[in-house]
């Protein structure tokens, strides 16, 4: 989902009250059990979402969810206000934005990392110093295998590409022939 200005207002109030308190990390952990919550039981969601149901049904499914998902008084008080104001449309993207603004707090750069197959710890540990170097931040891969490359490795990071995969190397070759 997109950055909108309202979700990343949430995002940073989120952050400014979980950071002093060292809750960074745990607080995106509860953000994703509430996004899959709401993957898994759509519906949930949406009774959520709804104008119509009382308030005091409301209530009760939000305690609810906080108490199955062992919720923090913030996030459920987050989850409250974002029900109150009809603003739960914006969650995706909130979570999205608290995740960018919480590497920021944390000194973090997340990387997308696929290569044809799998790669073993010693190359990995190379791409994150190679990136840590780059960027001057301790670098977090995301792994992901697809075979449909062939070869060689594919970065996504900082919303740069860092393509240097076999099948972009013959695709820029057969455009280098074709014209």
């Amino acid at each position: 989902m997109k950055s909108t200005a309202i979700s990343r207002r949430y995002a940073k109030s989120l952050v400014n009250l979980a950071a002093p308190d060292g809750q960074l990390e745990s607080t995106y952990t509860q953000l994703e059990q509430i996004q899959q919550a709401f993957a898994c039981e759509p519906r949930l969601y949406k009774l959520l979402a709804s104008p119509t149901l009382a308030a005091d049904k409301i209530a009760g499914l939000l305690e609810g969810i906080g108490n199955y998902l062992q919720l923090s008084t913030t996030l459920r008080n987050l989850l409250g206000l974002l029900q109150q104001r009809q603003r739960l449309e914006y969650f995706d993207a909130l979570v999205a934005d608290y995740r960018e603004l919480a590497d920021v707090q944390l000194g973090l750069v997340r990387a997308r990392v696929c290569s044809a197959a799998p790669l073993d710890a010693e190359v990995q540990q190379a791409i994150s110093a190679q990136l840590q170097k780059r960027y001057g931040k301790q670098a977090v891969l995301e792994l992901a295998v697809e075979p449909e490359l062939l070869g060689g490795v594919r970065i996504e990071v900082a919303g740069q590409v860092l393509d240097g995969t076999i099948r972009s190397g013959l695709r820029r070759m057969a455009g280098y022939l074709n014209s």
